[in-house]
């Protein structure tokens, strides 16, 4: 279990992180979603004691961040992504592999396996100066998958990926899940985040806006464009209409007896409409335009 403890974190006036408190455990994949410049690396760099709050700690099954001996400890059950400008450029990729398993201690995953499931063959014994930008967000996920630590923490690791590889890295953290692994990742693909996700945090403020139970989403929707047409059909309702003009109605305030008819005023209408749960980009747009 990894906690933070009323953590708070200000640089002079500028209060980003604001009496945190949060529960992660292990074998879930927690998504972190805010604009930018509202915190999201901040929180991964806490957790990784790159940056030390003025309030509050943070927890790691018992240990906290108190001598150097306890950050050692910290360290080889937590392993970050590794920006691309802290990649060797006279270095293979597979020389970088075998530095996390080595620095991670790691003798259970092995290094060509890895090679094998991200389909890094064709290039990985080539030097690291002669990669892609995509080649090389690539490499830095595998140094996270050879590190094998319990807690995976990754920033915007879709970053310059081709829907094919976005994909297999999405495989990738699915399995990494079943290998009880607690993966915290900020990401900006909104939708992929939603097909494995179990929790989903909104970031802003210094706050918590959001803890979305990803998978336990049960509450149902009745989603449409807005238009005069629409708007007065639904009138007398408790809807909502988001930034982005898509109205929201939760069926948990109406009845069937309603809904059939306001379904069949739509249809008169010719207004399209859909019935589904939230999505993180509804989400998105209600809490940041």
């Amino acid at each position: 279990m990894l906690n933070l403890k009323d953590v708070t974190l200000a640089f002079g006036k500028n209060v980003v992180l604001d009496d945190i408190n949060l529960q992660f455990k292990q074998g879930e994949i927690v998504g972190l979603v805010a604009p930018n410049g509202t915190g999201k690396s901040t929180l991964i760099n806490v957790i990784l004691h790159n940056l030390t709050p003025q309030k509050g700690f943070i927890e790691y099954e018992g240990t906290r961040y108190q001598t150097q001996k306890d950050t050692i400890k910290l360290h080889q059950e937590i392993c970050s992504f590794p920006e691309q400008n802290d990649l060797f450029p006279f270095m293979t990729g597979r020389d970088h592999l075998n530095l996390y398993a080595d620095l991670w201690h790691n003798s259970e995953k092995p290094v060509e396996q890895i090679i094998t499931d991200l389909q890094m063959a064709d290039y990985v014994g080539h030097k690291v100066e002669t990669y892609s930008l995509g080649m090389k967000q690539r490499l830095c996920f595998a140094m996270v998958v050879a590190a094998n630590s319990p807690v995976m923490l990754l920033d915007e690791v879709m970053n310059g990926l081709d829907p094919q590889n976005v994909a297999l890295i999405s495989h990738m953290l699915l399995d990494l899940k079943g290998e009880n692994k607690l993966i915290i990742m900020a990401s900006h693909l909104l939708s992929n985040l939603q097909e494995y996700a179990d929790r989903v945090l909104f970031m802003g403020h210094g706050q918590i806006i959001e803890d979305l139970d990803n998978k336990e989403q049960h509450n149902r929707y009745l989603k449409m464009q807005s238009s005069p047409k629409a708007v007065k059909i639904l009138s007398g309702y408790d809807f909502e209409t988001l930034p982005n003009n898509l109205i929201l109605l939760p069926l948990a305030k109406i009845g069937q007896e309603k809904l059939t008819q306001i379904l069949t005023e739509l249809v008169d209408a010719d207004i399209q409409y859909s019935v589904e749960r939230i999505d993180i980009e509804d989400l998105f747009n209600k809490f940041y335009n």
